[in-house]
């Protein structure tokens, strides 16, 4: 008998309402920045804001990918240790981000399954409005997804409010850069000036993409790994049949895991023709990229079944945009051949 998980399904309005707003409000005002105390930059993995990308790669060698954004940046990849995964986002050959969910960061004296309680303690209570620069604030910023500003670097972390509200990662940008991909975290935002976004040329959305499918991957085996489950395998073919419901569903300005003319994800498996024994799918839209939605799919409760079910074998993520919001897809099976 074949096993469906539909309780990704059923958790579909959930996953959207823990998304937020993201209507920015135009400010009539705006504050300057708080001053900050002249320090050396974060450290992480001997990683920081303004290093070159030739000392980068002296400190921890080539990446094992270089992978293209829509944020402007190139994420170059350290996943060889995914206990220890690190991305690093090149601009004009300097680091501007970071983001790791590796076991052994610490930032503060607050790494990977410290407790928001620590966070708040070492950190304090994350200001509510957040003046990023003179002209940008965010708001709503809250324990369960905060931001901090210190010394000129905004610092962001993940947290798994699921599994005892937990670090489970930290981002750490400029802020200029932060100001770029603050909508995309889902803070709403005030502004008198808004931030000059990168151009994106067709080409590049869709290699962007592309990588955001990999680096999703890599942070639910992280997941898994962590869960003491067996890591999932890539699958091209399931990979297709998520690429094509997600491009579905921007096409046809719909977000649901049944189609219109695909019919539920199972139809879609088995018209692929692939034999399953168990199968899942997950989608998301309007996130930032791979990080966030990842993030997201483990706050809610469905979604995290699917991600560490032990059942499932295999794995394709797939990612499509529309207006420079993307729908995800997942999907999970156990083939039977």
């Amino acid at each position: 008998m074949r096993k469906k998980s539909l309780s990704s399904i059923l958790a579909v309005s959930l996953s959207l309402a823990l998304f937020g707003q993201i209507v920015p409000a135009l400010a009539a005002a705006t504050a300057p920045a708080p001053a900050t105390q002249a320090a050396a930059a974060i450290s992480v993995y001997g990683i920081q804001l303004g290093m070159s990308a030739a000392s980068v790669e002296q400190a921890l060698g080539k990446p094992a990918r270089k992978d293209p954004s829509t944020t402007g940046v190139e994420w170059w990849i350290y996943n060889k240790d995914l206990n220890n995964y690190i991305q690093i986002g090149i601009q004009n050959a300097k680091v501007v981000t970071l983001f790791t969910n590796g076991a052994k960061f610490s930032v503060k004296g607050i790494g990977y399954g410290a407790t928001t309680a620590a966070l708040q303690k070492a950190w304090g209570t994350p200001l509510s409005t957040l003046t990023i620069t003179p002209t940008f604030k965010i708001n709503n910023n809250t324990l369960s997804h905060p931001t901090y500003l210190l010394n000129n670097q905004t610092v962001t972390f993940s947290i798994d409010q699921l599994g005892g509200n937990k670090v489970a990662g930290v981002r750490i940008s400029t802020p200029e850069h932060f100001s770029t991909i603050a909508m995309g975290l889902m803070y709403p935002i005030s502004y008198s000036k808004l931030p000059i976004k990168p151009v994106l040329t067709e080409d590049l959305v869709k290699r962007a993409a592309l990588a955001y499918e990999r680096e999703n991957f890599d942070l639910l085996n992280i997941a898994r790994s962590r869960a003491n489950l067996p890591v999932l395998t890539w699958d091209d073919q399931v990979a297709g049949v998520a690429r094509a419901h997600s491009q579905d569903m921007a096409q046809n300005s719909y977000f649901n895991h049944v189609s219109p003319t695909t019919g539920s994800p199972f139809d879609r498996l088995s018209h692929a023709g692939i034999l399953f024994g168990y199968a899942g799918e997950n989608i998301a839209y309007g996130q930032l990229d791979g990080i966030e939605v990842h993030m997201g799919w483990m706050n809610s409760a469905g979604h995290r079944q699917n991600l560490l079910n032990p059942n499932y074998k295999q794995i394709g993520v797939g990612i499509s945009y529309k207006d420079s919001r993307a729908f995800f897809t997942q999907n999970f099976v156990a083939k039977t051949k």
